[in-house]
């Protein structure tokens, strides 16, 4: 009884070992499908790793972008959505997901922090995973969903610069470099279609004066209607001892040479305003440097919000939440200062005749404003230009200067060296220096204002 079943068993061992040959082919097809589906598993992989770096590069562009905006002006919800959808289309355009990525766009801006965070996600099918339709039950997912997001910061702070250049009769070669340069600077800050704009620009122009138009009147308590100088004393618009005033005896008489054609800007972010200013330059008459350095001061100072328009009143030298800048530029030596004398009529008379006055003499003694010229980094125009600059970095404004010419080691240039704050004098020696020693200041206080 026992013997058959023994020789069944034995017959069935014997059948495997006969047909284990032929056992192999169905087990290497299942093994090929196995390495096949493996592979192109890491093939997929590899496509949703690269896309998802991809879709990652775009999304850092496009925050990196909208923050740039949003430190140079304020903006709406929807121009921050085109400004990151032009932005990702820009560095999107022959992804397969592109519609499906601008449809999850979105973004948060976080104003009080100085935020923004960019956001997006798409899918991508599955080549082998899915194995032809068949394969996405037993080994995975028709298609894969990947997404990220890119935090960049932007600048909380507004920006108040003053543009102070010299428009002298020994620039009228360079001024058109001289507009060149300035331009840059409003190109850099206030980029062509911006609105609402958190950076505010003034353009202050000096020779022997600065030509405040219609500022004037107020400014000179009715003395001028077109030019100012300095004065010492403590009128209302006063902030250190040599400040803004007419040039004259008090007779509201002033020479055409008092101070060029070139008029002031008051703080603005309005490129065609500034444009406009720019484009007026012209040279005209000798250097008093220190009245364009305190005119560009009081640009800046709340000590003078009253005189300027609303639009470009100055904020507080409080407000943190503010930062305030000057460029002041010189290509020479400052050499006209002015001082007030108290004189007869006859001794009034006498400096006519010897050519140091030509303004009109009163009788009994009376206050004149007398043009004087002394050269030199000692001198009082020298002088009390430095002082100014000391008082405006003391009120926490940055100076940034420029020496435009090849005499380097010139007074001129070393009363630009100790008005700047330290590493931020420029020397100039060409036309194309000119041009880039303000474009790398406008770019310089760009870094500033946007790492803040």
């Amino acid at each position: 009884m026992l013997k058959q079943p023994i020789l069944s068993i034995r017959n069935l061992a014997v059948r495997f070992r006969d047909e284990r040959d032929g056992a192999i082919i169905p087990i290497f097809g299942i093994m090929l499908v196995i390495i096949i589906v493996m592979a192109g598993a890491a093939v997929d992989v590899s496509r949703v790793v690269n896309a998802r770096e991809k879709l990652s590069y775009a999304l850092d562009a496009a925050a990196l972008a909208a923050a740039t905006q949003l430190s140079t002006q304020a903006l709406t919800d929807a121009e921050i959505q085109k400004v990151i959808t032009d932005s990702f289309k820009g560095n999107m355009s022959d992804a397969d997901f592109l519609d499906e990525a601008i449809d999850n766009l979105s973004f948060v801006v976080d104003s009080e922090n100085g935020r923004v965070t960019v956001t997006s996600a798409a899918t991508m099918d599955n080549m082998f995973i899915d194995f032809g339709g068949y394969g996405k039950e037993a080994f995975g997912p028709e298609t894969f969903t990947f997404g990220t997001n890119s935090q960049v910061t932007f600048s909380r702070f507004d920006v108040e610069m003053a543009m102070v250049v010299d428009v002298t009769g020994s620039m009228s070669g360079e001024i058109n470099d001289l507009k060149d340069a300035a331009e840059s600077v409003v190109n850099i800050l206030i980029p062509d279609g911006s609105t609402e704009s958190k950076v505010k620009i003034s353009l202050v122009p000096y020779s022997v004066g600065v030509n405040l138009d219609s500022y004037a009147s107020a400014a000179t308590g009715g003395l001028s209607t077109k030019c100012a100088t300095e004065r010492a004393g403590s009128e209302k618009y006063t902030d250190a001892s040599y400040t803004v005033s007419p040039l004259g005896d008090g007779s509201g008489t002033y020479r055409s040479q008092d101070c060029s054609g070139s008029v002031i800007q008051p703080l603005t972010d309005n490129r065609s305003s500034l444009m406009t200013a720019i484009n007026g330059l012209t040279t005209d008459g000798y250097t008093a440097g220190q009245t364009g350095v305190g005119v560009g001061w009081y640009t800046l100072s709340p000590n003078w919000k009253d005189l300027w328009p609303a639009e470009s009143a100055p904020a507080e030298y409080s407000d943190s939440e503010v930062l305030k800048f000057a460029l002041i530029m010189t290509d020479g030596d400052f050499n006209t200062h002015y001082n007030k004398q108290s004189l007869t009529k006859s001794q009034c008379k006498n400096k006519q005749d010897n050519g140091q006055y030509d303004g009109p003499c009163y009788n009994g003694t009376n206050d004149y404003w007398l043009e004087k010229s002394q050269w030199g980094y000692s001198g009082k125009s020298s002088q009390r230009a430095l002082s100014l600059c000391g008082a405006m970095r003391n009120s926490g404004i940055t100076i940034y200067t420029v020496y435009f010419g090849t005499a380097t080691s010139s007074d001129g240039a070393r009363v630009m060296q100790d008005c700047a704050d330290p590493g931020k004098y420029y020397a100039a020696t060409s036309s194309d220096d000119l041009v880039a020693a303000f474009s790398n200041i406008a770019k310089k206080i760009q870094q500033v204002y946007l790492s803040q």
